[in-house]
């Protein structure tokens, strides 16, 4: 293990799964064990293209202040021309709650890609985790995602410099895209993020998600967290996860797919108000939010 700057005690390590290194950050590894909190630990799992550090940078720091948290960065595992799968996903996340936190239950956290994986292993490991939150997730790709993902294949495979452009605007509400120009900042495009073989990979696992068998056997507390302006996956399939897992209740952020950089701070609180008492509502409840 070495330290990183992820955080202060921020502790980084790898665990081989399926014969390449994946990568995960732990916050300070005795917090637990030496009494500092009740809570069980967080272990966050990042979306499509991202990284601990791109899509929990703020929400890390924050939570590890309350109880441990681990944070997960997904590798590839097959050759280049392969299929990803998302069992494959699912291995990776099992090795590494496996290697830090043997014999434990969880808070699992998973954002877009990661609640699909988070659900699985929710299912198949319903020992080691206890507790479950779903940002953004969905159940079974539909034709919507499909046409999106096809114009981002299509803007990928042509090099287009729009293509920054198109995904700010999909990952983006528009009261944040006009909120920040209105600052007088640029619209935030994600120009500086350079798509990956291992994007590619995942892109194409998007288009064939299924997991409608698996989410009704989920027997964990599962808070549903839906993002009310989310055109990469609309609120609608974050309402099919909370009508499909027994108990769960279900909440929303007045944000658009990219919460965790939109509205860091509220999904924070949100989750955190969850893991102090994950049985507060009932399953089935809906939870009021506050709304801007």
């Amino acid at each position: 293990m070495s330290r990183t700057e992820l955080a202060d005690g921020v502790v980084e390590g790898t665990v081989t799964v399926d014969g390449v290194e994946v990568r995960y950050f732990d916050s300070v590894a005795d917090r637990s064990a030496a009494g500092e909190s009740s809570r069980i630990p967080i272990v966050l799992v990042h979306g499509t293209g991202g990284s601990t550090r791109a899509h929990y940078g703020y929400l890390f720091p924050l939570l590890a202040g309350r109880q441990r948290v681990v944070a997960v960065d997904f590798a590839q595992p097959v050759p280049l021309q392969g299929s990803l799968t998302l069992e494959q996903l699912e291995r990776q996340v099992v090795a590494v709650l496996d290697a830090v936190l043997p014999g434990r239950p969880v808070t699992l956290v998973g954002y877009s890609l990661g609640a699909v994986v988070a659900a699985a292993v929710a299912a198949r490991r319903p020992e080691s985790v206890r507790n479950l939150v779903l940002v953004a997730g969905w159940m079974k790709t539909d034709a919507h995602q499909e046409l999106r993902n096809k114009v981002w294949q299509r803007l990928r495979t042509e090099r287009s410099q729009a293509l920054g452009d198109y995904m700010a605007f999909c990952a983006f509400s528009g009261p944040y895209l006009v909120a920040a120009q209105a600052f007088g900042g640029s619209a935030p495009a994600l120009t500086a993020f350079r798509p990956s073989a291992f994007t590619d990979a995942q892109m194409e696992l998007n288009r064939t998600i299924d997991i409608s068998d698996l989410v009704p056997s989920i027997t964990a507390t599962t808070l549903v967290i839906g993002c009310t302006h989310d055109q990469m996956v609309p609120k609608w399939h974050s309402k099919a996860l909370f009508a499909s897992i027994p108990d769960a209740r279900y909440t929303e952020i007045p944000s658009g797919h990219a919460v965790v950089i939109e509205r860091p701070a509220q999904l924070v609180q949100v989750i955190d108000q969850f893991v102090d008492a994950p049985s507060r509502h009932a399953g089935g409840d809906i939870i009021a939010t506050s709304r801007p």
